[in-house]
């Protein structure tokens, strides 16, 4: 390297014995990269002379670790588990490698018997929800049958309808059809974009209330992340406490209202019907769940316009 300055991520990623430019900007973004003693950023200059040190996260572990919870299991047999995934619980630990305890330990703990066709830190996890989404999923207990029901997914063969809460008054039945993608400015949001994925989802309106928000009933035709969520705010009909693609609105002239929105965290989503034909039997099931307490809640308290 000359005497000339240049950018820190350009000259560590052509060092030879660092790896990608994707785990530099990771540990770019965990201010991991130090010049001395003082935090250096990508576009920060660097010359011949400069000490850098890099402090590497602690290993990430070689298995999953099993972690007894109380799981709601609507059905078990030598195939598959179908369960109700609890709000506030995510799938499976994330790429950040943090420890917060998971389905994916759950299910470890409660079965011997899982796919391993995703990972050994996703289990038999054939399709996921949100953390703060509760509702139904299924899980495979072999790679064939995991493999069976991704096939069912890919062609849009499984009954998926969920509930929502959105503000605004939604037409009585609308398809949306926008695709989605990253979200241009932020990476870590989706978007309707042109350069997205297809996405289609069927939304009902079952209940318009006069307090300003709306029960409805969507149908996933297809399986993008954040689907619903994106549709629905792209449309001006947000979910109620959303805190990704909501706004910040209350009840203010609803203090019972209030109470039921504050009493749960998260979108106001949840996934409570699927349908898929069992890979082994090649009967059609169908799960459906009752409504969830925050619901309930929040039509009870509701008055009907």
């Amino acid at each position: 390297m000359s005497g000339k300055s240049e950018r820190a991520d350009r000259i560590l990623a052509s060092h030879p014995d660092l790896p990608s430019r994707s785990q530099l900007k990771q540990w770019f973004e965990e201010e991991r990269i130090f010049r001395d003693r003082e935090v250096i950023f990508p576009k920060t200059k660097i010359a011949a002379g400069d000490k850098i040190t890099i402090v590497l996260p602690p290993p990430k572990k070689s298995h999953l670790d099993a972690r007894r919870l109380p799981l709601n299991i609507l059905h078990d047999d030598e195939s598959l588990i179908v369960l109700y995934k609890p709000r506030g619980l995510s799938m499976h630990p994330g790429a950040a490698g943090n420890e917060e305890t998971t389905l994916a330990h759950a299910l470890v703990a409660y079965s011997k018997d899982l796919s391993k066709k995703s990972g050994e830190f996703r289990p038999g996890i054939v399709h996921r929800l949100d953390k703060d989404t509760e509702g139904i999923v299924v899980i495979a207990k072999n790679d064939s049958v995991h493999e069976a029901l991704s096939s069912q997914f890919s062609a849009r063969q499984i009954d998926r309808r969920y509930w929502a809460l959105c503000w605004g008054k939604p037409p009585k039945e609308m398809n949306l059809d926008g695709a989605i993608g990253r979200h241009p400015r932020d990476r870590k949001k989706m978007a309707v974009t042109a350069k997205g994925k297809p996405a289609k989802t069927t939304i009902k309106n079952l209940q318009t209330f006069e307090a300003g928000y709306s029960w409805v009933e969507c149908k996933l035709h297809t399986g993008r992340t954040h689907q619903i969520r994106v549709h629905l705010s792209h449309k001006g009909f947000p979910i109620l406490n959303d805190p990704v693609y909501g706004r910040a609105r209350s009840f203010k002239n609803h203090p019972k209202l209030q109470r039921a929105l504050e009493a749960f965290s998260g979108q106001a989503l949840c996934a409570f019907e699927l349908g898929f034909e069992h890979p082994i039997t090649k009967k059609r099931m169908k799960f459906t769940a009752e409504k969830p307490d925050w619901l309930k809640a929040l039509l009870n308290e509701a008055e009907e316009k």
